[in-house]
């Protein structure tokens, strides 16, 4: 008797060909744990310059497309030639942007880490003698507290751990001229992947035909312009929204009378481009900074930064970003504790973006599911509604 193969034993075949070849896939990754995380590590850094010429790309594009669209629009040339010129205007200008801000910033974050690293010493001298005072005045034992501090020689170890920082950054010397190198690279390689936009995108669409079915393809391609709408409004929204929020903590700082204001103001402005845990990880240094100066001062610095996150989470984060995520409360803190957890303070920001796709491309394959199976949960749930009432009304 010959043996037919029909459709149906081909699918099963090739589905379990996957579930054991994924198996034994994930049981030499655990096996091989550390020598994977090794070459994952130093295959990324081979392709940071790639990574970060595509993010530059990617937040580019848009004024490209303007600048192509409207500047050089009526220009009687190939529209290679007008790619190229919004290409490179678009990154001339976000060079130059960039250079003003932290042309602007970094002489008074400079004075101002100098002039704290210069003060320190008086300040975690005055903070002892407030210390003592306050355990005096409440009989707290002072001798206790005077052989800890003694001992352990705490004032001295806090004040050689500042005046000894900035020194050690001479030893950074070779990451920095890594780090210039990739980011040069990655603006060349960013430019590169402007004026080649359309090629680029066609390349990766006919792959994506090519390797899946018509319908998976489809899904796909529709799924990555879901994705790219998605990190774009994320990116750009939480940037304006983290402006603002740097803005008005320093106008509020000058207002009050807090130091090192411009400091304060960058250091909350960067850390609230993370969600849910930025502003506390921004509010935590300036507090431990203003309570070793003036403790009195630290509370009302944390009073103040609480209102302005509480205006940020409630008003500014949703008049700009919206519901444009489409993630509930719970599935925006998973993404960060997760992102985090793998890759540290980049995987927090873009951890949110990640799962919003995860969480949309989940949420179209149940539906899609539900349907094919001819299951309404929505229906079903209103039956039992109505049931439930019509037995509590008899």
């Amino acid at each position: 008797m010959r043996f037919k193969m029909t459709d149906e034993i081909h699918k099963k075949v090739w589905m379990y060909s996957i579930i054991v070849a994924v198996g034994i896939l994930l049981y030499f990754a655990l096996y091989r744990f550390q020598q994977l995380a090794s070459f994952f590590s130093s295959f990324f850094s081979l392709l940071m310059p790639f990574i970060l010429g595509f993010a530059i790309a990617f937040i580019l594009n848009g004024p490209m497309m303007f600048f192509e669209a409207k500047l050089f629009g009526k220009l009687r040339c190939s529209k290679q030639v007008k790619r190229n010129l919004s290409a490179l205007l678009s990154l001339v200008l976000f060079i130059a942007i960039v250079c003003f801000l932290l042309a602007l910033l970094i002489p008074q974050l400079v004075e101002s880490i100098t002039s704290l690293v210069k003060s320190f010493p008086g300040y975690a001298a005055d903070f002892q003698v407030f210390a003592i005072d306050f355990m005096k005045e409440h009989d707290i034992n002072v001798e206790i507290i005077n052989k800890f501090i003694s001992d352990y020689n705490i004032v001295g170890k806090l004040t050689e751990f500042v005046t000894s920082a900035l020194p050690q950054m001479a030893k950074l010397t070779y990451q920095l001229g890594s780090t210039l190198l990739n980011v040069l690279l990655g603006i060349i390689s960013g430019l590169y992947m402007m004026m080649d936009k359309e090629r680029l995108l066609r390349y990766f669409k006919k792959l994506n035909y090519a390797i899946f079915p018509k319908n998976v393809a489809e899904y796909t391609h529709r799924l990555m312009l879901s994705s790219s709408q998605i990190f774009n409004n994320f990116i750009i929204g939480k940037a304006i929204d983290s402006l603002i929020i740097g803005i008005l903590c320093y106008v509020g700082s000058i207002l009050l009378g807090f130091p090192y204001a411009i400091l304060l103001s960058v250091v909350v402005g960067v850390t609230n481009m993370i969600p849910v845990f930025g502003p506390f990880i921004g509010a935590i240094p300036g507090i431990v900074l203003l309570f070793i100066i003036h403790p009195i001062t630290a509370v009302y610095y944390a009073l103040f930064i609480l209102v302005l996150q509480q205006f940020d989470g409630n008003i500014l984060g949703p008049l700009i970003l919206g519901d444009k995520l489409g993630l509930p409360s719970i599935g925006i803190l998973f993404s960060v504790v997760i992102g985090g957890g793998l890759f540290n303070v980049v995987g927090m920001f873009i951890g949110v973006p990640c799962f919003a796709v995860i969480y949309m491309a989940v949420r179209e394959w149940t539906h899609y599911r539900l349907e094919k199976r001819h299951v309404d949960l929505d229906a079903s749930s209103q039956s039992v509604h109505d049931a439930m009432h019509v037995e509590m009304v008899d």
